[in-house]
């Protein structure tokens, strides 16, 4: 390596610093922080002025989540990650989660070319930014739900179906408040990262869904150097969130069941948990689905908050989280929890591909948790 650190060029070192430091929207003190470094050490590095040494290099890569040959441009791909994230804006700027979303990425894709086994993407996507109708978006969650299988194995099985369409699919635990779910792309390889709850697990398989949209109706969301800073986030948001609704929960097959067992007969309340039982989604995604195909009179949803904490006995007055307001809760342990990642790393050391130092690596846990 030190080598060639000394055949690179510093500013073209420089370059792919800050490169990696904007992907991640971290400031040049944050780095300095991480790196254990001044400010101006970091700016000398970026401008070319001074060279890091190899050490350097590895801790800098450390602070990134990248490798020592990203900054050298010796990488495998010189395209950096593209990432969708859900809800809060903020939270995009995060550099801990997309960190740990990259390291995830890299070591997917290096087990899969460890391995030889590579997932084949299956998704058709629209093209451009121009707001989608709801006829387009229902359209193409209704073709891609019929080749993906979700109607045979039950949304249950989401990340199972997600890996089929050729979308990597990890569950993590990194607690990050508001995280509902993201996903990355970088060349060929697609990745969602769901976290792993412990209840209400009908949020996570609608935000399976809701990341399955963005892949879908927005793919220039990954390849946009400005998407962060555009003003339709919010746009994104509710067209995903209409893809992941009728993704889960067809119309056609709604409006069969609402009339074969004539649910207009019965609260909306009611309606809605007979509605559960048979597509095993949550509460929410339901509402939203019977109020936009107009099935019963419409309650507006924090009415309807109320009257659900009325039904559930919990109090008007406390804040309640949406895991409070699911009526009927999905057991958890119903929710397939992929295990491909795990089950090629293991494959890899068990053919001594690996040592136990690349498992933790791939994993990110200490050594010791890896033996």
């Amino acid at each position: 390596m030190s080598d060639t650190n000394q055949e690179a060029n510093p500013t073209a070192i420089g370059s792919l610093i800050r490169g990696q430091r904007e992907a991640l929207h971290m400031t040049v003190a944050k780095l300095a922080t991480r790196v254990g470094v001044s400010r101006n050490t970091i700016t000398n590095y970026e401008s070319g002025k001074t060279e890091p040494s190899a050490s350097d290099l590895v801790r800098l890569s450390a602070a990134l989540g990248c490798t020592v040959q990203d900054l050298l441009g010796e990488g495998v791909s010189s395209n950096l990650p593209r990432f969708a994230f859900r809800a809060h804006v903020p939270l995009r700027k995060d550099p801990e989660v997309i960190i740990a979303a990259q390291r995830y990425l890299r070591a997917y894709d290096e087990i899969e070319e460890i391995t030889g086994s590579r997932l084949h993407v299956k998704l058709r996507t629209f093209d451009g930014d121009d707001p989608l109708s709801d006829r387009e978006i229902e359209s193409a969650a209704d073709t891609l739900r019929q080749t993906s299988g979700l109607h045979d194995t039950g949304p249950e099985n989401i990340a199972s179906v997600l890996e089929g369409l050729g979308v990597r699919t990890l569950f993590f635990s990194h607690d990050v408040k508001g995280l509902e779910g993201l996903s990355t792309m970088q060349g060929e390889m697609i990745l969602v990262l769901l976290p792993d709850r412990k209840r209400a697990v009908e949020r996570t398989i609608f935000s399976a869904a809701h990341e399955l949209g963005h892949l879908v109706l927005h793919p220039h969301l990954f390849t946009d150097d400005d998407v962060e800073e555009a003003t339709n986030t919010k746009r994104y948001e509710e067209e995903a969130d209409k893809f992941a609704g009728s993704f889960l929960v067809p119309s056609d097959e709604l409006v069969r069941v609402w009339k074969d067992e004539r649910l207009n007969k019965h609260s909306l309340f009611n309606a809605l948990i007979l509605l559960k039982r048979v597509f095993h989604v949550s509460f929410h995604c339901l509402y939203r689905r019977v109020t936009e195909l107009k099935l019963h009179d419409r309650m507006d949803w924090p009415v309807f908050v109320n009257y659900i904490k009325d039904r559930l006995g919990i109090d008007r007055r406390c804040r309640a989280s949406k895991e409070d307001l699911e009526p009927e809760p999905l057991d958890p342990n119903v929710l397939y929890r992929t295990t491909r990642f795990d089950r090629l790393v293991h494959s890899a050391f068990l053919q001594n591909l690996i040592g136990v130092s690349k498992v933790a690596e791939m994993f990110q846990v200490p050594v010791d948790r890896a033996k």
